[in-house]
C-alpha cells in the first residue's frame, strides 16, 4: 500500500495507455484552462501502474524499450517538479500496453 502525504490539492485524474509510441501527461491536465485551478500549473503527480511494465524519463529524453526507468505493474511514481512533469515520457517495456493512472496536484 502506498500512502500519499502532500499539502497540495488534487484536481485532475486520467488513465493513460502506455503503448509503443512515447507518451507524456495530457497538457490540459498539467495546465487546466477551467475549474478551480484554471491557469495554474501542476506541481506534483502521483501515478500507479496497473498493468504490464513501462519505462519512463523526466529529463526530456524520449523513453523507449531500452531507455528510461523501469516500472512494473503495481508500482507507483511520484514526481514533485514542474519541469520533470512537463518532460515526462513513457513507453511500454514489452509487447503489451500498460495502464498508468495519474492524479494531478496543485
Amino acid at each position: 500500500m502506498h500512502v500519499i502525504q502532500t499539502d497540495r490539492q488534487p484536481d485532475g485524474y486520467e488513465s493513460i495507455t502506455v503503448s509503443d509510441t512515447a507518451i507524456g501527461f495530457t497538457p490540459a491536465e498539467i495546465f487546466p484552462k477551467t475549474g478551480l485551478f484554471a491557469e495554474f500549473e501542476c506541481k506534483e503527480v502521483f501515478c500507479s501502474l496497473e498493468t504490464e511494465s513501462i519505462r519512463y524519463c523526466t529529463d526530456g529524453t524520449t523513453a523507449t524499450t531500452s531507455v528510461g526507468h523501469l516500472v512494473t505493474a503495481g508500482q507507483t511514481i511520484t514526481i514533485k517538479n514542474k519541469q520533470a512533469i512537463k518532460n515526462f515520457s513513457a513507453f511500454r517495456d514489452g509487447q503489451a500496453d500498460g495502464t498508468l493512472h495519474v492524479t494531478y496536484f496543485f
